[in-house]
């Protein structure tokens, strides 16, 4: 790939192990909470939430719901779910500061992730973050797994309130790094959000398939790996 001068990178089940780090979180408020007490079997909870909390990023990732109404109706409908009978809400919004908030403590990388920003930083890229997280947790999640220093800057939805794939994020981006599309890359895990998203936007894009998806798109992504040193070979 040639020409490419700006790497913009997905944070979350990219770089950072949020699918590891997510539950030993979950787990962390179950028993700070002692959900146990009214729902004594965590895998239903666990499952319970997880479904909830995808289907509530899909939404998120088109604008059709807020940052509070997500953070909040996760463990909200979960708790209704397990027929809590307290103000559900109130527990939720205090389940979910305690969940962000340790959450941000938890440094699994994916594997390989340390390595391949080492070796972008070495070539002379300029590596950005591009996320859809929320803004007071993904530094604290850079620094915890110490590789805050191989990243440029930063680029949140929260700071734009555009969040991927809409184009308008991939604009403010380019704007706040001083790069264009003709030299800029996107990589990320999520083929809407992260691959759709950027190639729609003009830039070159690298799909980080970890989980093996069948592309039905092929053209959208101009690179699929399944491992993140792969990159290697692309850039």
């Amino acid at each position: 790939m040639e020409n490419i001068l700006t790497v913009f990178i997905d944070l979350d089940d990219t770089i950072w192990w949020f699918s590891e780090n997510s539950l030993i979180s979950l787990r962390h408020v179950y028993n700070v909470f002692s959900i146990a007490r009214f729902c004594p079997d965590y895998e239903w909870f666990k499952s319970v939430y997880t479904t909830k909390n995808k289907e509530l990023w899909d939404l998120y990732h088109y604008g059709m719901i807020s940052t509070d109404f997500l953070k909040t109706e996760r463990f909200r409908f979960t708790l209704w779910k397990t027929g809590y009978k307290g103000n559900c809400v109130e527990l939720a919004k205090r389940m979910d500061e305690e969940y962000l908030s340790f959450l941000s403590l938890q440094s699994t990388l994916v594997p390989g992730a340390k390595e391949l920003l080492e070796y972008l930083v070495d070539k002379g890229y300029e590596v950005n973050v591009l996320s859809n997280g929320f803004k007071n947790v993904q530094s604290r999640k850079l620094k915890s797994a110490g590789v805050a220093h191989y990243i440029n800057r930063i680029i949140l939805s929260d700071d734009c309130g555009i969040t991927k794939p809409m184009p308008g994020i991939f604009e403010y981006a380019l704007c706040v790094c001083g790069a264009s599309p003709a030299t800029s890359v996107m990589i990320g895990d999520n083929f809407d959000a992260d691959i759709r998203g950027a190639h729609n936007a003009g830039w070159r894009t690298i799909f980080f398939n970890k989980n093996g998806e069948p592309i039905h798109e092929s053209s959208v992504a101009d690179f699929s790996v399944d491992k993140l040193l792969d990159i290697k070979h692309i850039l």
